[in-house]
Formats: structure tokens, sequence, C-alpha cells
């Protein structure tokens, strides 16, 4: 299976001329001009030695796409380091990917093992693909990510060719099938919100680019200023806005905005929203607010190479009850809901997601990661324990029920915190709620429940959500300790920051007098 994207990206550079690439930096980036930063970046490279990953550092600069563009046409494998990482994170994943050199699209980061290539020093010139490598295997590495996970220690997320050729086969086509065909392409920009150091990143950009289609890219500091995204989208031209792919976390962020809406971005058709757990009444506000556009349900762990399911949300889910489903597998990925033995259980029953197929890495680095027991062959297929809970109903839909890591011990019993949360999100007047374990050398003193109002609802007061809570929760699992947040603070790949979230709920040391 050969990454077939790579030949259509090298394409598009080629002969997209003025066809609008990226907005990003208050600009609009052509093909044309985005070739002419890649070219320099892959005379750079055959200059480098070869071997291990190459870091780029930036935010999302034109520049930082270039230079992972440049990377995947020669057939150097990157990791993406964004800004926001504070510096020893950053020194840890450059000693874990074992990385020499360093693109930097912005101010470099002070790590002293890699060597620093300001791109800003590069002058553009034409593309005419010197340095490109079309013969790469399947089997190199085409980009890093990491992931803390429970543990807060970068781990690696080796995506080889194969991987990504494997899940952009069936994406691509999907979002070639996206409505708003009529659209012309300008008009068919797909919305970036995630850090492109996260897999959501390179969905949005490569699959999409690949199609001639322009991304948007957002930049984090607007997260918590919904208006400002609003206002910048639907005040470009040269490019509009077609599909939207993030969080529900930015999302909900987004329509705390009353602007947020068809008639600010008629074109907006498509909203694909995955990572976390996807709420109906967002689903319906949403629907609401663009009543032409689709909402799809995504979910696929990182280790599975960015999705393995997409379902496009119907009536007749909004109407149903309990979580919202997200469809059956998409091949060439399988799945199976299986013990604690491995055994396979009948459709209904909940169990943890095991993934196979094409999709599935090779496991973690370092190679001596405890974690790397959850990767396995089964059937000389690629296999992956998710850590998942779930079922599947009888038509094959996926319904996660939680995660496994997410059980804590507290007061002597066992507790479930996604049940919390779930029983939480049926109380009237409630758009999100974080349920969090509050840890003192390791041992889990204290359960939190932070909840988000809907807008317009107003504060709900927290004695009245533990006596709604009791009502649908045995006592033992009922927090005692409710806060009411006007928003959530997110982490830049768009999820809820829970350690952020937690600062805030911890009592605050009282002033010496």
């Amino acid at each position: 299976m050969s990454l077939k994207m790579i030949d259509a990206l090298r394409d598009r550079l080629t002969h997209g001329a003025g066809a609008p690439a990226l907005y990003t930096g208050d600009e609009v980036w052509s093909f044309a001009r985005l070739a002419a930063r890649v070219q320099p970046v892959l005379d750079l490279l055959a200059g480098l030695e070869a071997g291990p990953p190459v870091l780029i550092s930036g935010h999302k600069e034109a520049d930082a796409v270039a230079a992972m563009l440049a990377c995947m046409l020669c057939g150097r494998s990157f990791v993406f380091l964004d800004r926001s990482n504070p510096p020893d994170r950053g020194r840890r994943i450059a000693a874990l990917s074992g990385a020499g050199d360093m693109l930097c699209a912005a101010a470099p980061p002070e790590i002293a093992q890699v060597r620093p290539h300001p791109l800003s020093a590069l002058q553009s010139r034409a593309f005419d693909g010197a340095g490109c490598d079309p013969a790469v295997p399947d089997t190199a590495l085409l980009y890093l990510i990491f992931t803390s996970g429970s543990t807060g220690e970068p781990k690696g997320v080796p995506i080889s060719r194969g991987n990504f050729a494997a899940f952009e086969g069936w994406y691509r086509p999907m979002l070639a099938a996206l409505p708003g065909q009529e659209l012309p392409a300008a008009h068919s920009a797909h919305v970036n919100h995630a850090s492109l150091a996260f897999d959501m990143g390179m969905l949005d950009l490569w699959p999409v680019l690949a199609l001639g289609r322009p991304v948007i890219l957002l930049d984090h500091r607007n997260n918590i200023l919904p208006f400002r995204n609003t206002r910048l989208l639907s005040g470009l031209s040269d490019v509009r806005a077609r599909s939207w792919f993030s969080t529900p976390s930015l999302l909900q962020m987004m329509c705390t905005d009353p602007a947020f809406s068809e008639a600010a971005l008629p074109e907006l058709r498509c909203f694909f929203v995955g990572g976390e757990t996807v709420q109906r009444s967002l689903v319906e506000d949403i629907l609401r607010r663009f009543p032409k556009a689709e909402v799809r349900h995504a979910y696929g762990p990182s280790e599975v190479t960015c999705m393995t399911h997409v379902h496009r949300l119907t009536a007749d889910d909004l109407a149903a009850e309990g979580p919202l489903p997200l469809g059956p597998v998409l091949a060439p990925s399988s799945l199976r809901i299986v013990d604690e033995t491995g055994q396979e259980l009948p459709p209904g029953e909940v169990g943890e997601v095991e993934l196979s197929g094409p999709q599935v890495v090779g496991g973690y680095l370092p190679a001596d990661h405890p974690a790397n027991r959850a990767f396995f062959m089964r059937d000389g297929r690629a296999s992956y324990r998710s850590g998942d809970f779930g079922r599947l109903d009888a038509r094959g839909n996926l319904i996660l029920s939680g995660r496994m890591d997410r059980q804590v011990k507290w007061n002597g019993n066992r507790i479930e915190l996604d049940e919390i949360e779930r029983a939480a999100h049926e109380l009237p007047g409630i758009a999100r709620a974080v349920c969090l374990p509050m840890r003192e050398a390791g041992r889990v003193v204290d359960i939190v429940l932070c909840v988000l109002p809907e807008p317009g609802s107003g504060a709900p007061c927290p004695q009245h959500l533990a006596r709604g809570l009791h009502a649908l929760l045995p006592q033992t699992m009922v927090p005692r300790d409710i806060h009411v947040f006007p928003e959530f603070p997110v982490t830049v790949n768009g999820k809820v920051d829970a350690a952020a979230l937690l600062a805030r709920c911890r009592p605050q040391p009282a002033l010496a007098p």
C-alpha cells in the first residue's frame, strides 16, 4: 500500500499555481507560494545527516507546514514541537526521538542536543522537486507524535507511511464527498483548530491539501476568545470555511458566541467532532445554528492513526437515550469487544475496545515502555487494546462508555468517574461536566465535579446539583465538592485541561497577616 497522498501533494505544489492553500498569520498562501518555501527546505535537508527524525518547531506558520511537506517529499520523518511546550518537555521529546536537527519556523526552543536551522534564513525559490524521493517504503516512519497519557511522561507514537496510507485511503474520499460540492474550490476551506503536534492536526492538513482544498489554521491565542475566530472566519473573502474538525470543548466554547452561526458562515456544511465525549445538547445547538450542516461523530486512538470511526449523526440518534453512537468500524480496520482475558463479547455487552489492521502502529517509544503490552498480533494483523470501554449495538455501531484508567478507589469504593459525568449531563441546564480525582502522595483524597451551565441558563446551585445526583447515583458516588465555572480551560489540542481545571478547584492558601 503506497502513500499516494504524497504524489497528490507534490502535484498540487507543482501545478496549484495561485489557488489558495493556507490561511495563517493573517495571510492567504497560494500553493505556488507555499511550494517556493518547500523547495529551499528540501535543499537544506539534502545536506543534513540522514536517519533520525527532524524536529520542526513553531506553531502554525506557513514555514512550519512547508518544513513538514519537505520532510514527507524526501522521505525524512519529523516531530512537530509546538512553541507552547515547556522547555523540559521539548528536551525529553528530542531525546526520545533521537533528533539531531531542528527546523525552526519561529524562535527556537532551548534544546542543547539539537542543531537549530532558522527557516527564515532560507531564500524562497521555485519548486522543481529536487530532493524528492518517490521510492520511500511503507515501513518508513512518516512522523512521530508524543502523548503523555495518565503518567505525564511523553511517549512516542510512530506513524509509518503505511499506517497513514491505510487511514487516508478512506478519509480523503470521504472529504471529497462532503456536502457543499456546488461551492467553488476557494470556498471549500477546512478549519483546523488542533495543534500540529497532534494527530488531529495531521488529518486536518495533508488529506485536505492533497484534494487541492485550502486549510484555515486557527491561532490558539483565540481559544478562549471565540468571537475573534468567528470574526476572522466570516471576514475572509479569498477562502471560506466548508468543513471543521475539533474537540467538543472547542466547539462548546465557540457556541458561547451568538454570532457563530450560518448567518456568519453560510458555506460551513460539516462538523467533525471527536477526541472527547460529545453531548447531545452540543450537537443540537450546532444544528440549530447551522441548519444546512451535518455533524459527524469521530473516534480513533492516536495509536491507530487518527480515526477508525466516523458516523453522521441522525435525528434518530439524537432522539435516543445514552451515549451517542460512533457507527461501525471503517475498513481496513476491524474491531472486537473483549473481556479481561481477551475473549470476544457478544453485541450489547460492555468490554474493552480492541482494534486491528494496518492503521495500528508498531508500539510506543521508548521500546521498553510498559504500555507496549497493549500492542500485539492477532491472526496476522497488528492489534491494539485501547483502554476504552464500549459495546456494539445490534447494528454494529460502537457505543463508548468510558476509560479503564478513569476508575479510581475513593473511601474504599471503586468509582467510575465517567458514570458521574454521565449522570451530571442528565441534569437540566448542564452543558458539560468533568469529574476529576484530587490526589495527594498518589492517593485519591477527594473527587471534584466541575460543571459548565448551558448558555443563558444561569449558574446552578451546587447543593441543587448534589440533590439531583443523589437521585441518579449511589450515595458513595456523589461528589461533595462541586464547582460551577463560566468556561473550562482547554489544552492546545482543544481538550479540557484537567490539570488547570483541578488547580482552580484546590483551596487557596490563606494570606499571611
